[in-house]
């Protein structure tokens, strides 16, 4: 059935004053056979995340203009909260919860509910049958906190509401996840997630939720009727039955007990990968680019699985990666290692690479990996690319000067003497350098 959303956005006013805060705090502190702290502000943080959810739902069955009315007031309401806890002093016991709530759940609460607002509008506009999965929509993410795009905050909003959306329909997170996601994103997930959880327990929503059209003819009013009350929220905070983000609750198939698997050894180094295999796993080195803070032995793991296997569907993100990293991680050494295993089928990897980053310090590397493998043209033509369209005459150029006589034969030895006389005009000591390099691929050539 449909209630008035303003019903609930009266029971959202009421526990976002300092004192609804602090009455709410202790109502769930009573129904706690053991204190703790932080439990008790999860599940405040989860009620009023579930009240807010299930205001905008109500205010999106109604129409676009009952879910922006109501998306400000609950953005008021929360800010209005930080507010006064900000503002005033409290008994010394409760300045110390009041402390813990502003430095920890607050910011996610106010990251979140724009979140939910998105997600509200997303499931809107939502298909039968969307085509893009959550896991496709988490590596969009990503990719956007790579590109440091601007106005980066709405579009990283935007595509986490339609994850949000997916997941009210009943699509399900991967747990991984919750493991390797940017923090900006984790937050997020783990908010989506609880929220979703307590969607499952609560009498308002049939969860997961069908399409707009379908929902709103389940919750017509018959007689002027309508069931369940605020009740099931204040049981939640009260010690119902619900869920907070210290406890989250997550299905697992095949390919999350999978990558579970690398988290404590290598039991499915001989289970050989598939599509949706190589997928994930890319998506997952792709997420270490934006966050550094990966498990580095969960990582170092799935590399050794893609060199069993050879995977080199990976390249392009590995060679991202290696630019990312410091020589001396044995994450970069990992890498390296697993690029040359690839040998040739890493080459149109390479390309892309080189010529999206023409200055990259890691071209010298990749000269290096070119001139040590078998001749043939695409290596040499690619050899030759890098040297060419390195735009600084220094030590880095050199290095991949010297790559090209390791490589050895007449065209090094021809395409140097060129090089060395079109550059009279450089410094001195880059064209000794070269001179240097030049004298080696005659002496590879045996001149």
């Amino acid at each position: 059935m449909q209630r008035d959303y303003q019903e609930l956005l009266a029971e959202i006013k009421e526990i976002t004053t300092a004192d609804g805060f602090v009455s709410s705090c202790l109502e769930i502190k009573e129904s706690l056979y053991f204190y703790e702290l932080d439990l008790m502000l999860a599940a405040y943080t989860a009620s009023l995340e579930l009240l807010a959810a299930a205001a905008l739902l109500h205010a999106t069955l109604k129409s676009r203009a009952d879910l922006l009315k109501a998306r400000a007031a609950v953005e008021h309401y929360v800010e209005n909260l930080l507010a006064d806890l900000n503002k005033f002093r409290f008994p010394l016991d409760v300045q110390y919860v009041v402390d813990r709530f502003l430095q920890g759940p607050a910011p996610r609460i106010r990251w979140r509910l724009a979140v939910y607002g998105e997600m509200m509008q997303a499931y809107a506009a939502l298909e039968a049958a969307p085509s893009e999965g959550l896991d496709e929509l988490l590596r969009r993410a990503h990719r956007l906190l790579r590109g440091r795009e601007a106005e980066l905050g709405p579009k990283l909003t935007a595509v986490l509401g339609q994850v949000g959306a997916r997941m009210l329909r009943g699509a399900r997170l991967r747990p991984i996840w919750l493991q390797v996601s940017h923090p900006r994103i984790q937050i997020a997930l783990s908010g989506l997630q609880t929220l979703m959880n307590n969607l499952r327990v609560t009498p308002y929503f049939n969860y997961p939720l069908e399409d707009l059209a379908t929902e709103r003819q389940k919750r017509r009013k018959v007689k002027g009727n309508v069931v369940a009350d605020l009740g099931v929220f204040r049981n939640f905070r009260q010690g119902g039955s619900g869920y907070t983000e210290l406890n989250i609750p997550l299905e697992r198939d095949e390919y999350d007990n999978f990558l579970e698997g690398f988290s404590t050894g290598f039991q499915y180094l001989d289970v050989e990968p598939d599509e949706v295999v190589v997928d994930l796993i890319t998506m997952i080195l792709e997420a270490r680019l934006v966050h550094g803070g990966v498990d580095s032995r969960f990582l170092l793991r799935l590399l050794v699985y893609c060199n069993r296997w050879k995977l080199s569907q990976v390249s392009d993100t590995i060679l991202e990666l290696l630019e990312e990293l410091d020589w001396d991680d044995p994450l970069f050494y990992e890498s390296w290692s697993l690029l040359k295993s690839f040998a040739g089928k890493a080459l149109p990897a390479m390309r892309r690479f080189v010529r999206k980053h023409r200055d990259s310090p890691l071209l010298p590397y990749l000269a290096l990996f070119l001139s040590s493998g078998p001749p043939s043209k695409r290596r040499w033509s690619l050899l030759k690319e890098i040297f060419e369209h390195y735009p600084e005459e220094n030590e880095d150029k050199v290095h991949i000067a010297l790559s090209i006589a390791r490589y050895g034969g007449e065209e090094a030895v021809a395409f140097l003497e060129q090089v060395l006389t079109s550059a009279k005009s450089s410094n001195g000591a880059y064209r000794r350098e070269l001179e240097k390099a030049l004298a080696a691929a005659k002496q590879e050539a045996g001149h």
